[in-house]
C-alpha cells in the first residue's frame, strides 16, 4: 500500500555535514542531465562552497556569507546561497541557486531567493548581484520577477559549453 502522509518541504541554512556535498553533487547531476555541462560546473560550486565554509570558519562569523538548502522528505533537493560581492564592495552575490525538478512547482524557488534578498537587505548591502548563463529559462524567469536587471553579456566557454556568460543586477 502506497503511504499517503504528505510530503514535508523545509528551508533551513546548510550547516550539516555532507550539506555542501549534495548542493555540489545536485548541480553536477541536474546541470549535466538538463543542460549537457560537463564536471567543471560541480567543481566550480563545490570550490565557491568550500572558500564560504573556510572563510566563515577563520572569521568565526556568518558575515562571508550563508547557503541554505530546501529538503523535500529529508532529502535535499534545492539550495541558494548570498556572499559578499567581491567585485562590488557593499553589495551581496546571489550563488548556487539550483532546485530538483521533484521540488519544482511548489514556490521553493522563490522562497529561497526571498530568503537570500532578505538576508541581504537585513545586511544592508546596496544590491545584490549574480552571474548565469544563457539558457537557464526558468533562473532567469525567477530573478527578472524579482526586479534583476541584465547588466553584462559576453560569450564564454564555461562548463563544456560556447555560452553567454550573464552579470544581473538588484539593487536594494
Amino acid at each position: 500500500m502506497a503511504s499517503t502522509a504528505p510530503e514535508v518541504v523545509t528551508v533551513r541554512e546548510a550547516d550539516r555535514p555532507g550539506d555542501l556535498g549534495a548542493v555540489a553533487a545536485l548541480h553536477g547531476v541536474l546541470y549535466t542531465r538538463e543542460y549537457g555541462m560537463d564536471a567543471t560546473m560541480e567543481a566550480y560550486v563545490a570550490a565557491g562552497m568550500a572558500e564560504l565554509a573556510l572563510a566563515r570558519a577563520v572569521e568565526g562569523t556568518p558575515a562571508p556569507g550563508r547557503l541554505w538548502v530546501a529538503e523535500l522528505d529529508g532529502r535535499v533537493v534545492g539550495a541558494a546561497g548570498l556572499v559578499r560581492a567581491e567585485e562590488r564592495p557593499g553589495w551581496g552575490q546571489l550563488r548556487w541557486v539550483i532546485l530538483d525538478p521533484v521540488a519544482r512547482g511548489r514556490g521553493l524557488g522563490r522562497r529561497m531567493l526571498a530568503i537570500a534578498l532578505a538576508e541581504a537587505r537585513a545586511r544592508a548591502y546596496e544590491g545584490v548581484l549574480l552571474w548565469t548563463i544563457t539558457g537557464l529559462d526558468a533562473a532567469h524567469h525567477l530573478y527578472a520577477e524579482a526586479g534583476f536587471e541584465l547588466t553584462v553579456s559576453r560569450p564564454a566557454h564555461k562548463f563544456g559549453l560556447d555560452t553567454v556568460e550573464q552579470r544581473m543586477d538588484l539593487r536594494l
